[in-house]
């Protein structure tokens, strides 16, 4: 195998290398964000329907808030734990597979010489 076919472009190198920029208070802000903006779009729809097709004051009672209070704090955590371990960052890691392959790289041909 020629030695020029097996060099890797150092910029391709390091972005295999390197691990995705994510920090676990990133995630933490996706799913804190993520899961308020989903539960105030939920309940905004709630509210609406309550109000403007069922001509309800308001919706009930305190009892649909604070659902969704609950709601949105036990989805936020179970949402940064699911990214965590997406990233593998922490966790047994038994839901990755690790198979090793290989792979023939092909090479240029040698040319034969004109005379």
């Amino acid at each position: 195998m020629n030695d020029q076919s097996a060099q890797i472009d150092p910029e391709v190198e390091a972005a295999i290398s390197s691990p995705f920029p994510g920090t676990p208070a990133t995630y933490l802000r996706i799913a804190v964000l993520g899961t308020i903006a989903i539960h105030v779009y939920l309940f905004a729809g709630y509210w609406a329907i309550k109000t403007f097709l069922a001509g309800e004051a308001w919706p009930t009672s305190w009892v649909p808030l604070a659902a969704t209070v609950a709601s949105a704090a036990f989805f936020s955590r179970l949402a940064y734990r699911w990214i965590m371990r997406l990233d593998a960052q922490y966790g047994r890691s038994s839901g990755w597979v690790q198979v090793t392959t290989t792979v023939k790289l092909p090479w240029e041909r040698p040319r034969k010489k004109k005379p």
